[in-house]
């Protein structure tokens, strides 16, 4: 029964996708329909293999995780990091300075369209919208940032090491999307954890995770908080996301 229902939840996640995109072609006026045609290209590619379902013969999805990272291993770039410490339920990784993201921030807005919203813009931007329709391999894992005076969410993809600075990346044609250079910072995580998690199933870890740091007297900004998710939406098994938040002392 857990099986079938993670199932529907995939197939209800490319379902959002072709609607958001649909409401942002009409809200925003765009009469680019390659949005349209690109997420449903990605639900059309998506097959099983080994028992997950994945999107197939992406020409992104090659690049393995650096021997240099650290959290979990997927078969995509994921960032450098050091575990630097280990708590109870928890772990400390030290990012260094310098890591790039793509980041664009949605508004005003639900988790559920935000975050569809902006990996949507994220995506666009690796798939060739940008000054060089240039396509950039996709990394892991994709940040979900609540933000607390915006009553919405920003959405980011790390930047794969290859590009070395933000004058080696190609311009976004979107202008809602942005890069954000990323300063050295030791990180607390709690996870990683499975399934299909909501606003309310992240939030509720980050409690747990702000219970761990308190009772191991460590300090942390609570607006630093950010949601991380490995896993393709297309995977149904093994899925795989965390929360982090900064230390601050």
């Amino acid at each position: 029964m857990a099986m079938i229902f993670d199932m529907f939840r995939a197939s209800a996640f490319v379902f959002v996708l072709l609607f958001v995109a649909a409401i942002s072609l009409e809200v925003q006026g765009r009469d680019d329909e390659s949005l349209l045609r690109l997420v449903a290209s990605a639900s059309s590619s998506a097959g099983t293999v080994g028992g997950e379902t994945r999107i197939r013969d992406r020409p992104f999805e090659s690049r393995k995780s650096s021997d240099d990272s650290c959290g979990p291993q997927i078969s995509i770039e994921t960032p450098a990091c050091d575990v630097v410490g280990k708590g109870n339920g928890y772990e400390l990784r030290k990012y260094p300075d310098g890591q790039i993201w793509v980041e664009t921030l949605v508004e005003n807005s639900t988790y559920n369209l935000a975050t569809s919203i902006g990996f949507i813009r994220c995506f666009l931007f690796i798939s060739g919208g940008n000054s060089k329709n240039m396509e950039i391999e996709m990394t892991g894992p994709v940040h979900i940032t609540p933000v607390l005076s915006g009553a919405g969410y920003k959405t980011g993809f790390f930047v794969p090491s290859r590009f070395k600075s933000v004058n080696d990346l190609p311009t976004p044609t979107d202008p809602k999307i942005k890069f954000n250079v990323h300063k050295e910072a030791v990180m607390a995580v709690i996870g990683p954890f499975g399934g299909f998690p909501g606003d309310f199933d992240y939030d509720a870890k980050f409690s747990q995770l702000k219970k761990y740091l308190d009772k191991d007297g460590l300090k942390y900004d609570e607006s630093s908080a950010v949601f991380a998710g490995y896993s393709s939406p297309f995977e149904i098994r093994n899925r795989k996301q965390e929360v982090h938040v900064k230390i601050v002392s």
